[in-house]
Parts: structure tokens; sequence; C-alpha cells
């Protein structure tokens, strides 16, 4: 469960209706994209048991791939709760945007574009968070697909590339430049995968250095799990 987090934001604030784009949540409680795990069934009990928002599974912006019955099956949102969010992935702009596109016209209300993902499968293809490490990419990334749909954009990152690269405050600047609506934070790096202890203090420790940064921010992650590299204390460039 991921929850949103604003400057200054009071205990339970999450619990508390929120806006994004044009729709009105009833808290800034999210159900984060998993695959495999948050298909149409799970969002449903999710929504029923209280979650202001749950994201589908990744979607892949590779054309050869959109129309299997995996993803045919993900692109089914009629009689859905809303808002719909669908969650996309891939490394190139123009296929992002055309993904985005597509995803909306079949009842998406929310773009969701995955840049924290640390599958080997994934990254291998320089998606998901290996696009951490081409800032200048994550930004022609978010303005096409920012461009290409009338619906809210949200992005899902981690703190960085490795402990010694971490650069979500840079991505942050760049993605309020352009135009996302919401930022979630998986408090791990891409090299940590989902080892170690979650940084949960990153991005409210960074805040003071960013306090112009108007983006909401959601952060997740699990709290804990034995070894790897984020135990180091964490530091966010700027």
């Amino acid at each position: 469960m991921t929850s949103a987090t604003q400057e200054k934001m009071q205990p339970g604030a999450q619990h508390l209706p929120m806006r994004l784009g044009t729709h009105e949540l009833r808290n800034g409680l999210f159900v984060a994209p998993m695959a495999g795990i948050t298909d149409r069934p799970f969002r449903t009990l999710c929504r029923r048991f209280g979650a202001g928002l749950a994201i589908s599974e990744m979607v892949s912006s590779r054309p050869e791939l959109r129309g299997t019955r995996k993803s045919r099956l993900r692109l089914e949102h009629r009689g859905e709760a809303g808002p719909v969010s669908v969650q996309i992935a891939g490394a190139d702009p123009a296929m992002m945007a055309e993904a985005a596109r597509i995803n909306a016209a079949e009842g998406a209300q929310i773009i969701d574009i995955n840049m924290g993902c640390p599958a080997k499968k994934v990254c291998n293809v320089a998606a998901g968070s290996a696009l951490l490490s081409d800032e200048p990419l994550v930004a022609r990334i978010l303005e096409a697909v920012i461009a290409a749909v009338d619906v809210p954009v949200t992005l899902k990152i981690r703190t960085g590339p490795s402990p010694e690269r971490r650069n979500a405050l840079r991505i942050a600047r760049i993605a309020e430049a352009a135009g996302v609506a919401l930022l979630a934070v998986h408090g791990r790096t891409r090299a940590c995968g989902f080892r170690g202890e979650a940084e949960f203090d990153t991005v409210p420790r960074s805040r003071p250095a960013c306090a112009s940064l108007s983006l909401p921010m959601a952060i997740s992650a699990r709290r804990k799990r034995r070894g790897g590299c984020c135990s180091t204390p964490a530091r966010t460039a700027s």
C-alpha cells in the first residue's frame, strides 16, 4: 500500500480526501501496481476495503505485445469503478505516448508511468528503474506521454540507480516541470531491489532542499528485509 503525502502533512492526513487531476479520491491510500497481483478482481477488493486508488498491473508499450491475451485482459475496464489508473512501461517516448493514447481510449482515467521496476527483464530493455540513469530520456518520455493524453499522468520511481547515485530530487523536478500530477517513490534504489531497510526518510529529509516543489508525492516500500545495500545512510542528490 502506498500513502500520499504533502509538505507538512499532519498525522492521519492520508485518510482525508484528496484531488488527483480532475478526480476526487476518498483518501490518499493507494494500492501500488504489482505484476501478477493487481488485476481487476484484486483492485475491486482493495477499493471495497477502503483504497482511494488501485493501480493496474504494468502494461508494456511495445506494439508486438499489445495483442497478447494478457495485454488484452489488462485493457478491459468496462464497468470498473473509477478512477481507473493504468501503468505503462517502456523506454521509447513515441511508443510510450502511443501506449498512453490507446489505454486512455480503452478507459484509463489516469496513466501511471513505470520508472521503478528493478526486474532484470524490464531493466535489460532500458525500461523501469533503468531509466533513472538517463535523466534527459526521463524528461522526453514524460513530455511525450503528457502531450499525448488529456488525463492525469503520474510517475513511479525509486530513489535512484544505486545508493551512491540517488537522484530522486532531480527526477522530481523534471516530473514537476513536465506536468506530472503525482510522484510515487519506492524507498529503495534500483540496485537494492527489495533488500534492506526501506528509505522512508529519504524524501522527507530532502524536502527542505526543494521547498519550491509543489508536486504531490506518495511513498511506498516494504518495511524491512534482511541484507542488501539500502541499510546505508540515505542521501538524495539535489
